[in-house]
């Protein structure tokens, strides 16, 4: 249904209070947000007025800047109690190295934020990185090699890793094939610093 007013649809004003929302939770101010997404901090006004009415590439830069599921503008709030992530219904994220799925998306006060990654042949993270919190690692598949502290240690079918995130650490794939792992991270919206610190290249969502 069209808004006479502003030519704003009833989707368009309901996507505009779910931003708001979900940028008060996870404590973030318009401009903290505008920044990590890349847009302006006139441009998120206006969205989450509903001014204006946002494009899906301003959808995805949002989501992905509050660690959340595209989704989550579009369901209610009051949702956010449980997660349920059918495996071939996840809105992966397109890396340069393979494809990031954050398995807690949409999870309010979120306190743990847990992440599969599919590497391609020979990907490897950028500049080793420390962060706040906790990193478990578990290997679905291939072969991963973790260096931590400046210890190295290959990770197979199977194999788990657990660290402070103090450390400088980083990861590369070993194999022609494809590895998966899956990766928890133990504070909220680490997401976010883990894509842009970890995969420094741009980054899209999948369709």
């Amino acid at each position: 249904m069209v808004n006479k007013n502003d030519g704003v649809d009833e989707t368009s004003v309901n996507v505009a209070r779910q931003i708001r929302i979900l940028r008060e939770r996870r404590n973030l101010s318009q401009q903290s947000l505008a920044e990590a997404s890349g847009l302006s901090r006139n441009t998120l006004s206006l969205l989450e007025r509903g001014k204006t009415s946002p494009t899906v590439s301003t959808l995805k830069r949002l989501a992905i800047a509050m660690g959340v599921d595209i989704n989550a503008f579009f369901n209610s709030i009051d949702d956010e109690s449980i997660v349920y992530s059918k495996a071939g219904q996840r809105l992966n994220m397109q890396l340069a190295q393979g494809l990031m799925a954050d398995l807690g998306a949409g999870m309010h006060d979120q306190l743990v934020t847990p992440l599969i990654l599919q590497l391609n042949p020979g990907a490897r993270s950028g500049t080793a990185l420390s962060h706040d919190g906790q990193d478990f690692v578990y290997c679905i598949s291939g072969e991963v090699l973790y260096t931590v502290n400046g210890n190295a240690f290959v990770l197979e079918q199977g194999d788990s890793l657990f660290f402070d995130g103090q450390l400088l650490h980083r990861f590369q794939s070993t194999i022609t094939g494809i590895s998966e792992i899956l990766i928890i991270l133990s504070t909220p919206r680490e997401s976010t610093q883990y894509i842009s610190g970890h995969f420094p290249e741009d980054h899209n969502s999948d369709e």
